[in-house]
């Protein structure tokens, strides 16, 4: 299916491709590249990747597709370095939180001779690096693709087939439509996380309080344990889309603390509808 696929980036995401077409020999060859110490040695250790390249050059020579698997925050530089060594006719894709942002970077910097497809596989794990990496982290999850009018149908259909390997379950959306929808359901939920976390950890009587704190604390909070550098590069490159989600949540917020001062016993109809909304959304997740 691919002669030579480059994945840039072995954290938990790149490692977990790599394994997933190394598993269904997809690929003639995997090349990996990473910055950090040794990860590209336990890369191949584990077995996401066939060969190592100590150079980016190197890594992307006469690849087919390229896969951008690092932080968002990265990307703009990678593609500015990319930009003048890419064979003509790779694809390049991408697996970033943030669309709308990093399409504008590809198209500032790319030449004409390779392609550009957005994409975001909406899977991941509380913990990072390729060591926790898994061939199935993408089974039947949405795989998200934003292309544009400006992509070519041939780079779109070899990025599908990277996505139907994996497993997962392709959506097209445009790029600013993907933005507002993870912004709720996805980087949202890392904020409220967060903002919990700290009201607890940081109130006078937390040591005492922690000690009973149990499963639906630990749900609510799961999120806050994820990498702080990939959610402020998210952040920053969502701004926007996440800002009015905020601005949405606080004014729910706003609303059941009027009904609780109030005593208005009316904020039974808030928790019923919100009960009815969860339980129908898990119905339509768990199928």
């Amino acid at each position: 299916m691919f002669s030579r696929v480059a994945i840039v980036g072995l954290g938990l995401i790149g490692g977990s491709i790599g394994l997933a077409l190394r598993r269904s020999k997809a690929a003639q060859e995997v090349a990996g590249y990473d910055l950090g110490k040794g990860v590209c040695q336990q890369a191949r250790r584990v077995g996401a990747i066939d060969a190592a390249y100590e150079s980016l050059e190197d890594t992307v020579r006469g690849a087919d597709l390229v896969i951008l698997a690092t932080p968002v925050g990265a990307i703009r530089a990678l593609l500015q370095a990319l930009g003048p060594v890419l064979t003509p006719g790779t694809v390049i894709t991408d697996v970033a939180s943030t669309k709308a942002q990093v399409i504008s970077w590809a198209e500032e910097f790319l030449p004409e001779t390779v392609a550009f497809v957005g994409g975001h596989p909406m899977a991941g794990k509380e913990v990072t690096g390729v060591e926790a990496a898994d061939a199935d982290l993408f089974r039947n999850r949405v795989y998200c693709l934003t292309p544009t009018v400006r992509t070519r149908s041939g780079a779109i259909n070899k990025v599908v087939a990277l996505a139907e390997v994996l497993g997962a379950r392709i959506r097209f959306l445009e790029p600013a439509e993907h933005d507002g929808q993870v912004a709720t359901v996805s980087h949202l939920p890392f904020l409220a996380s967060v903002a919990l976390m700290e009201t607890a950890g940081e109130s006078a009587s937390w040591r005492d309080a922690s000690l009973l704190a149990a499963s639906g604390f630990r749900d609510a909070t799961r999120l806050a344990a994820g990498s702080p550098e990939m959610y402020r590069d998210i952040c920053l490159t969502n701004r926007d889309a996440v800002s009015r989600g905020l601005d949405e949540y606080i004014a729910a917020l706003q609303e059941l603390r009027r009904l609780i001062v109030d005593h208005d016993t009316s904020i039974v109809e808030h928790f019923s509808e919100a009960q009815q909304m969860r339980l129908k959304w898990q119905a339509t997740y768990e199928e």
